[in-house]
C-alpha cells in the first residue's frame, strides 16, 4: 500500500490510486493465490454452522450506500493513533465534511465528503480505522466475489459515534422500549446518526438510489474494566440491550425501509491488566468476557477479534494506563473488521444464520485425570500455537480455574497445573497435567494473563495474551502503511469455558445396585429389567460345580463374545482367601484366564488341575493368588473401600487391558496367546453380593455398578469409563 500522503486534502471521488486498489491482489500474492479459484479462500465463502440459538433469519437487501458506524470509546475514536495514515480516498466512500470525528458540532455533519483519516475533529485521536474498514469491504468483494470496483452496485458511508473514556452505560437508552430518550452518550449518537442517515437520504433522493444501515462495530470496555461500573452479567445485558435498541429505536425509526438488523460486530479489549495488580480486573478480564458471553448468546453480534494481536501506544510519561492502540494497529484493526463484514454478508444474502467470525473455544473435556482436550470453532485452516507474532506466554494462555476463578494449583509451591500443550487434530489442543485435575477444578481459561509477567503492559509483546491462532493469514495478509505485510490470522479470543467429562462408549449393559443389592437394582441396559435373571449360587468352574461359598448374582441377557470388555465398581468388605470364588464382581460361564502365578485376573480353585482356570475373565480384588494386578495384598480396610476396575478382551490383537487405579496408576496390556480361540460360554454372569463368606469366614463382595460392552475397549475409552464411575461413586 502506498505511503499516506502528508497533507489532509482528500481528492476527488473518482481519483484512482493504482498502489492501493491492488492492494489485495498484493496481498494475496504474498499469500499464494487469489480468486474464487484459489481453494486456499474458501474458508471465507464457506457456509455458516447453523447457530442453535438463532431465530427466523432475516435476508439483507443490499443499498447503494451503505453506513457501517463506529462506536464505543476512546479506541473507537482513534485516541493512539496520531498521525493519521490514510490520507487519501481510494473509492467513492464517504464520511462528513467535518471528518470521521464531528462529536457534536453540527456544523461538521453539513455534507458528504470523501472518507479519509485525519489527525483533527472531535478528541484526541487520529487514525480510527473507517477507511480501512470500508476500503477493506470493497477490496475482499472484488478479490472474493469476483465483482470488480466499478461494478460493486454498494458504496460506504462511515464515521465514529464513539466518546473516549465512557462507561457502557453512558451510551445506554431508557428500558421502555416507547421512550427514544437515554443518557448523554445515546443522545450524541442519535444525533450523529440521524445526520449521517439525511445526508445518505438526500444522496438517494438526487441519484434515484436506496440506502442502508450495514453495521455497527463496538470498541469499548476499558472504563468499565476498572470494576466500578459493571459486572460481567450487567456488561452482557447492556451490550445486548444496546444493539436491540439501535434497531427497535433507531434503525427502525429513521430508516423504516429497512426490513433487518444491522450486523453488530465486536473487537474483544484486552487491556485488562494495564490498570495494575491492585485493579479487580487484573488477571480477570470479566469485561472482555461480558462481551463474549454477549456475542455468544446473541444471533446478531459476533466478536471479530482479540485486541492483544496489536501494538499499543506507551503512554507512561503522561501517567496513563497502556490502553490505546497505536495508527497502524487502529488501522489494521478496520482490516479485521472489514473482513468479518464480508463473511455475514454472504450468511445474510444467502438467508442463513451468521457464522462466527472469531477463533474461540467451545469445549473443554475431560479425557482422563491428567489429560484435558480444548476444542476449537476455528474458523480457517487449522489451530496452530504460534509464538512469532505475539510473543510466547505461560501454556500458550491456558489455566485451570476453580470456580471462584483461583488458579488451581499443582501443589502448594506451583501454581501451574499444566505441563504440556500440545495440538492433536485441527480443531482440539491437549493440554497434559502435572498431577491429577483436583475435584475441585472447574473451568480452563485463555488469555486472561500470567501473574508473574510486569503488570500495566498490553498488546501482543506483554500484556494478557495467547499463542493460539488459525490459518487464515496463510491466505490472508494485511498490508501496513510501510508496505510490509501480516497474515490476518484469527487469533483466541480470550475465554473461558466449563469442563465437561468426555463421553463414555455406550456399554450393551449396565445395572447399579443402590443399597441392597437383591432388590435395589437400577438397569440401565436399555433391555429392562429382566435383562438380570437372579441366580442364588452360579456355577463357575469349568467343571459345572457349585461355588459352595454362598454367592449370589446374576445372568445377564448379554452373551460373551471374543472380545468383550467388563467394567465394575465393587468392594469387598471381607478378607478372601486363597482357595475362595469371592472378591469376583463378574465373569462368565467358561472364558480363559491366564495361568500364571499371581497374573492378573488369575483364577484357580486348584493349581493342580487342568484348566481349572479356565473360569473366565474376573475383575476380583483379592490376594496374590487371585489378583487383579501383581500388586501386594490389600488390608481388610482398604477393601472396604470402593473401587473401580475394567478389563478389556481383544481378539483381534490377542491382548487383555487392565486399568484398576486404586492398585496402580497406569493401564497396564498384556499379550495372552489363544485368545481368538478361546472357549465362549454363554451369559455373562454378575456377582452382586456374598453373604458371609467361605468356611473359614473369607470373602465378600458387594457390587456398586456394572457395565459390559461386546467388543473391545481401547486404552482412551477404558479411561473415560473410569471418568464416568468418578462421577457416580467420587474416588474409587
Amino acid at each position: 500500500m502506498k505511503t499516506p500522503q502528508t497533507t489532509a486534502q482528500a481528492v476527488a471521488h473518482d481519483e484512482t490510486d493504482v498502489s492501493r486498489r491492488a492492494f489485495l491482489l498484493r496481498s494475496a500474492t504474498v499469500a499464494g493465490g487469489l480468486g474464487l479459484a484459489g481453494a486456499g479462500w474458501s474458508w471465507l465463502l464457506a457456509t455458516p454452522a447453523v447457530a442453535a440459538d438463532a431465530p427466523a433469519v432475516e435476508t439483507i437487501v443490499r443499498a447503494r450506500r451503505e453506513l457501517i458506524m463506529f462506536h464505543g470509546q476512546s479506541n473507537a475514536v482513534g485516541t493512539g493513533g496520531r498521525p493519521a495514515l490514510t490520507l487519501q480516498q481510494i473509492y467513492a466512500n464517504v464520511t462528513f465534511n467535518g471528518g470521521v470525528r464531528p462529536g457534536t458540532d453540527t456544523t461538521a455533519m453539513t455534507s458528504l465528503a470523501p472518507l479519509v483519516e485525519y489527525d483533527g475533529g472531535h478528541g484526541t485521536g487520529g487514525e480510527v480505522g473507517t477507511n480501512a474498514c470500508a476500503d477493506g469491504l470493497v477490496e475482499y468483494t472484488a478479490a472474493l466475489d469476483g465483482v470488480p470496483y466499478e461494478a460493486q452496485y454498494s458504496r460506504y458511508s462511515a464515521f465514529t459515534s464513539a466518546e473516549g473514556g465512557r462507561p457502557i452505560g453512558y451510551f445506554a437508552t431508557f428500558l421502555d422500549d416507547t421512550n427514544p430518550g437515554g443518557y448523554q452518550g445515546w443522545l450524541n449518537s442519535r444525533t450523529r446518526l440521524k445526520a449521517m442517515l439525511a445526508l445518505m437520504r438526500e444522496e438517494g433522493r438526487r441519484d434515484g438510489t436506496s440506502i442502508g444501515w450495514l453495521a455497527t462495530t463496538w470498541q469499548q470496555g476499558e472504563t468499565d474494566s476498572t470494576g466500578l461500573t459493571e459486572t460481567r452479567a450487567s456488561y452482557r445485558t447492556k451490550l445486548v440491550a444496546l444493539e436491540r435498541a439501535h434497531w427497535l429505536k433507531l434503525c427502525q425509526v429513521d430508516l423504516p425501509e429497512q426490513a433487518w438488523r444491522p450486523l453488530w460486530l465486536v473487537a474483544q479489549v484486552c487491556s485488562h491488566n494495564s490498570y495494575g495488580t491492585t485493579s479487580m480486573a487484573f488477571c480477570n478480564p470479566f469485561i472482555a468476557l461480558a462481551q463474549r458471553d454477549a456475542c455468544a448468546s446473541s444471533p446478531y453480534l459476533r466478536m471479530v477479534n482479540p485486541q492483544y494481536v496489536f501494538d499499543y501506544v506507551d503512554e507512561s510519561s503522561l501517567d496513563q494506563p497502556m490502553l490505546h492502540l497505536t495508527n497502524e494497529s487502529h488501522r489494521w484493526q478496520g482490516r479485521y473488521f472489514a473482513r468479518a463484514i464480508h463473511q455475514l454478508i454472504q450468511d445474510r444474502t444467502a438467508g442463513a444464520p451468521l457464522r462466527h467470525p472469531a477463533l474461540d473455544m467451545v469445549a473443554a473435556v475431560r479425557v482422563d485425570a491428567r489429560t484435558i482436550d480444548i476444542v476449537f470453532n476455528v474458523p480457517a485452516g487449522g489451530v496452530t500455537i504460534d509464538t512469532g507474532w505475539v510473543a510466547a506466554t505461560r501454556n500458550a494462555g491456558f489455566d485451570v480455574r476453580d470456580a471462584n476463578d483461583a488458579l488451581v494449583m499443582a501443589n502448594d509451591t506451583d501454581d501451574n497445573l499444566i505441563d504440556t500443550v500440545e495440538v492433536v487434530a485441527v480443531d482440539t489442543i491437549r493440554l497434559g497435567l502435572k498431577t491429577d485435575l483436583p475435584d475441585h477444578a472447574r473451568k480452563v481459561t485463555l488469555g486472561w494473563g500470567d501473574v508473574a509477567e510486569p503488570a500495566g503492559i498490553a498488546g501482543r509483546v506483554g500484556g494478557p495474551r495467547t499463542n493460539i491462532r488459525d490459518g487464515a493469514g496463510d491466505f490472508d495478509v494485511y498490508v501496513a502503511s510501510d508496505g510490509s505485510t501480516r497474515p490476518m490470522h484469527n487469533y483466541a479470543l480470550v475465554g473461558d469455558i466449563d469442563l465437561a467429562w468426555m463421553a463414555r462408549a455406550q456399554p450393551n449393559g449396565e445395572w447399579h445396585f443402590d443399597g441392597d443389592a437383591r432388590s435395589d437394582l437400577i438397569d440401565r441396559s436399555g433391555s429392562g429389567a429382566a435383562a438380570l435373571v437372579p441366580i442364588g449360587r452360579p456355577a463357575f468352574t469349568s467343571r459345572g460345580a457349585l461355588s459352595p461359598n454362598n454367592t449370589h448374582g446374576f445372568r445377564t441377557d448379554i452373551d460373551e463374545t471374543a472380545s468383550i470388555t467388563y467394567a465394575a465398581v465393587f468392594s469387598t468388605p471381607v478378607g478372601v482367601g486363597p482357595a475362595s470364588n469371592a472378591g469376583r464382581a463378574l465373569g462368565t460361564f467358561q472364558g480363559f484366564a491366564p495361568r500364571l502365578a499371581g497374573s492378573t485376573l488369575q483364577h484357580s480353585y486348584d493349581a493342580a488341575v487342568d484348566e481349572s482356570g479356565r473360569t473366565g475373565f474376573r475383575l476380583a480384588l483379592t490376594n496374590d493368588m487371585k489378583a487383579l494386578t501383581t500388586a501386594t495384598p490389600q488390608p481388610v480396610a482398604t477393601r472396604a473401600a470402593p473401587r473401580f476396575a475394567i478389563v478389556s478382551i481383544d481378539t483381534a490383537s490377542g491382548t487383555v487391558r487392565f486399568y484398576c487405579p486404586a492398585f496402580e496408576g497406569a493401564l497396564r496390556e498384556e499379550a495372552h496367546d489363544g485368545l481368538a480361540a478361546r472357549p465362549l460360554n454363554g451369559k455373562v454372569l454378575v456377582n452382586a453380593w456374598k453373604d458371609g463368606g467361605d468356611a473359614g469366614g473369607m470373602g465378600a463382595i458387594l457390587t456398586r455398578y456394572v457395565a459390559v460392552w461386546q467388543r473391545a475397549l481401547s486404552a482412551d475409552e477404558m479411561r473415560r469409563e473410569y471418568e464416568h464411575a468418578r462421577r457416580l461413586f467420587g474416588q474409587v
